[in-house]
Order: structure tokens, then sequence, then C-alpha cells
């Protein structure tokens, strides 16, 4: 649980840069970080939108461990608001997140383990809409001997940079466009966060 408390009883959320001011039961921009009983919870920590598995060219990424598979899986919300999203149907959610898959973070490790699949993508929605589920699940892949791959839009606080990034052995970082202009009109969001991060993940890890 990540929150920080401000005035007004309300409770800013730090996981993305819209740092969404919440008050008690109100949701972010994404929809499932919410203020429940003064705390920002994941309403979607555990569920999921379902396993598959992947060539790992599909995440794309290029000479990673080729020709192997990977298991990918998502929740639902995102923290960016994308017009062009392919994804649209799960990361625009508004569904109860206990309407999908049940699986704890050892029970995706295990099931990687059980079929010999060697790699775990997050993806499918943005895994910093699902930031502890992603980290828990990384770190326990990580001591699994897992491969670990984070799909992401690079979307995320200065804060949560070094964290989100800790058990991740490679990443895609959507860069959707290369001006503020094309950034705040077609994904509700910033370009400044996403290079930002590009750069933290060049030089830092």
């Amino acid at each position: 649980i990540y929150f920080m408390e401000i005035k007004n009883e309300k409770i800013k959320c730090d996981v993305c840069p819209r740092e969404c001011k919440l008050g008690l039961n109100q949701e972010g921009f994404c929809h499932v970080r919410k203020n429940i009983n003064g705390k920002i919870i994941l309403t979607t920590y555990g569920y999921n939108t379902g396993l598959s598995l992947d060539p790992i060219e599909k995440k794309p990424l290029y000479h990673f461990y080729p020709k192997s598979s990977i298991l990918s899986f998502g929740t639902i919300g995102c923290i960016m608001g994308c017009r062009f999203c392919q994804n649209f149907q799960t990361s625009k959610s508004l569904d109860n997140p206990m309407n999908y898959n049940k699986l704890s973070p050892n029970n995706i490790v295990l099931i990687a383990k059980n079929n010999e699949i060697s790699s775990l993508a997050f993806t499918y929605n943005d895994p910093v809409a699902f930031f502890e589920y992603a980290v828990d699940t990384a770190k326990l892949a990580k001591e699994a001997g897992l491969k670990t791959v984070h799909v992401t839009s690079g979307y995320i606080s200065d804060k949560k940079r070094e964290e989100f990034f800790r058990y991740i052995d490679a990443a895609n970082i959507d860069l959707k466009g290369f001006s503020e202009k094309f950034y705040n009109k077609n994904c509700f969001a910033h370009l400044k966060p996403v290079l930002d991060t590009i750069k933290y993940v060049k030089n830092e890890t």
C-alpha cells in the first residue's frame, strides 16, 4: 500500500505523475487505485484478465532469449488515456475486478515453473497501474530464476521508478509520440515523465 496524506482529508497517490488527490472512496484516473479508509488501495491486486503464452518476439523484444515462450498477464485499468489503445476493452474496463481470474504472485510463478516457461511479461494493460501486484510478482519470479519483462508506457513517478524496475530484466517502453502536444491530445498525459523513464532505464538499470 503506497500513499501520502495531504490536507482536506484527501490522499495523494504517488505511483504515476498524475498524483491524483482522492477523497474517501474516490478512484483515481486509472479506476483501480482507490481511497479506502484513508489509504490508497489497488483494487485489482491478485485479479487478472488471464494468462497467455506468447512468443517473446510479440512483446516485442529484439534478441532477448529469441524463439522462447513467455507467460504474459495483465489486469484492468490504466494510467494513460490513449485514444488509440488496442486493449481498451480491459485497460478502460469499469468492471468489478473480482469478475476476473484470481491468481496470487506465487500462483503465477508456480504456473510458469511447472510448465517450464522461463520468463514472465507484465503487459496488456500498463503494469504501472497494477504497481504492487507487478512488483510482488516480479520479485518472486526473480527468486525463482525466471526472467521478467515490463511492457509499459513509462508513465511513472520518479519516486517509484527504482522499485518498479528493480526486478526486471527487459523492458519495452512505448514512446507513443514526439511532442507534448501529441501526448496531451492523444494520451491525456505528458511527454517529459516518459522521456525521464527512458533515460532512467538506459542509464541506471
